[in-house]
């Protein structure tokens, strides 16, 4: 790849932290860029970008791979232009492909609380721990990566909130409704117990959520919880299902977009709105039921 893609990469490395997951997409983005130009970036002109996109959408990639993609390059021309090695972004003048609006997979409230109450309902191996793991997910509305980072310290002493570290390590505080607080007490009590009788072998750190082994409860085991629990109610979905759960019930109730975005950690407010339009489906699908000339 062309270095001064390369070291625009190291630069989102080390100097804004993003996640490994993140900058590997930039990467793939970028080494298609680097592909088709077959030259220094910084000689490209806005023809060339534009090329670019129409390259990519004949050769088959979604709407929403394409946008990504040129996300991609225009974070490249804003860093070359900060750092003065380009006078101009020739990205900033080529429009996004449009993309229809995919309502994202959620629960409804009712279902949401269905599926919180199936560890109990139905006496899975350690019921109080995925009470509590899937009431903070929907509750919260944190990523699953999120909730696995999440230690004792970074809970409020009353359980009506915690702090968590989201994309680009930014923090921001999250919140527990009466249930789900209820649910983190009644764990966090089960809790120190099973640690109590595994004295000779305490937890790598002091995570919220822990395995039957007493490590911390990784992302692919509370992927494996929520699927399993899920499939129990007649509804799979993933951890991220709750996080758009959460999100669907805010905006359906009539909370600002706005505050949801701070909740979810968006830093796009246009990431949020797609909220209104899973709000005006679930209407249409209430109304379609309920009328009798639905």
């Amino acid at each position: 790849m062309n270095q001064r893609l390369e070291d625009y990469l190291a630069y989102l490395a080390g100097v804004r932290s993003l996640s490994p997951r993140t900058a590997e997409g930039y990467r793939r983005d970028l080494e298609l860029f680097d592909a088709f130009l077959k030259g220094d970036p910084l000689a490209a002109d806005v023809s060339d970008v534009r090329l670019f996109v129409a390259d990519l959408g004949a050769r088959g990639y979604a709407p929403a791979s394409v946008n990504r993609a040129l996300a991609s390059v225009r974070g490249f021309y804003r860093y070359a232009a900060h750092f003065g090695l380009s006078e101009s972004n020739p990205a900033a003048a080529v429009r996004n492909l449009r993309q229809p609006v995919r309502v994202p997979a959620f629960l409804y409230a009712e279902e949401a609380d269905e599926l919180c109450a199936e560890p109990m309902r139905t006496n899975a191996p350690w019921p109080a721990r995925d009470e509590a793991l899937l009431a903070a997910l929907y509750s919260s509305g944190c990523r699953v990566s999120e909730l696995a980072a999440l230690d004792l310290p970074d809970l409020a002493r009353d359980l009506s909130s915690a702090v968590v570290r989201g994309k680009g390590g930014k923090e921001r505080r999250v919140f527990f409704a009466k249930a789900a607080r209820a649910a983190l007490a009644a764990w966090l009590a089960e809790r120190s117990s099973a640690l109590a009788r595994r004295r000779d072998r305490p937890p790598r750190r002091d995570a919220l959520f822990l395995s039957r082994r007493g490590e911390p409860l990784s992302v692919r085991g509370i992927q494996y919880l929520v699927d399993r629990h899920s499939r129990a109610t007649g509804k799979p979905v993933s951890p991220h299902a709750l996080r758009h759960s959460f999100a669907t019930t805010l905006v359906s109730r009539g909370a600002d977009v706005r505050v949801v975005q701070e909740l979810l950690g968006h830093s796009s407010i246009s990431t949020t709105q797609r909220y209104t339009h899973v709000s005006e489906e679930g209407l249409r699908r209430t109304y379609h039921q309920a009328h009798p000339h639905g």
